[in-house]
């Protein structure tokens, strides 16, 4: 019985990113999610408690795979190099797993509740922090060449999110290839 809620709630949370994605969270209702998830309005909240907790869910969820990711990534013996090469994958892996929630992540985050994004913007601001000083470690070692790191973290991670609009309309390896030959021979110190 607790699996079946489990897997319920799941279905609500992944139909709840679909509809975020699509209308936006602010003109997405709980009768909208009810409808799609084949459920009367009353019924959803037995699985739920506010259409801002599933979009809590939905945004922490995506900073929690950035965060595992950035840490096992971060703390790797590798090259620089590899190391962001390891990010442009991470990105693409949370992408072609679940593009609704990550554009909701990209999009919608910032109608999270108070108390939810606050620890949302620490998660963010750390990640930023970790990739800024993969970038300043390749600097020093002399394998990346660049002025100023807040212009470069800025152009990859508008590159990476932009990358999430081409999840349909390219194969993974493709997009995953492109990006990475782009963002290497940028940063690539002749």
């Amino acid at each position: 019985m607790i699996a079946e809620k489990i897997s319920k709630k799941q279905i609500i949370i992944n139909a709840a990113a679909d509809l975020f994605k699509d209308k936006g969270y602010k003109a997405a209702s709980i009768r909208d999610l009810a409808t799609k998830v084949g459920l009367e309005p009353s019924s959803i909240y037995s699985h739920i408690k506010s259409k801002e907790d599933l979009l809590s869910e939905i945004c922490m969820g995506c900073a929690q795979k950035f965060t595992e990711g950035m840490d096992q990534i971060s703390n790797a013996d590798m090259s620089s190099r590899k190391k962001i090469e390891a990010l442009i994958t991470l990105h693409l892996d949370i992408a072609f797993e679940n593009l609704a929630s990550i554009t909701v992540f990209n999009d919608e985050w910032r109608y999270l509740p108070d108390s939810v994004l606050n620890e949302f913007l620490i998660l963010r601001k750390d990640y930023e922090k970790q990739f800024k000083k993969i970038l300043m470690e390749g600097k020093e070692e002399g394998k990346f060449e660049f002025q100023h790191t807040d212009i470069v973290f800025n152009v990859i991670i508008k590159t990476l999110s932009w990358s999430y609009a081409g999840v349909k309309k390219y194969k993974k390896e493709e997009l995953q290839q492109e990006l990475t030959s782009f963002i290497s021979n940028a940063l690539h110190k002749n």
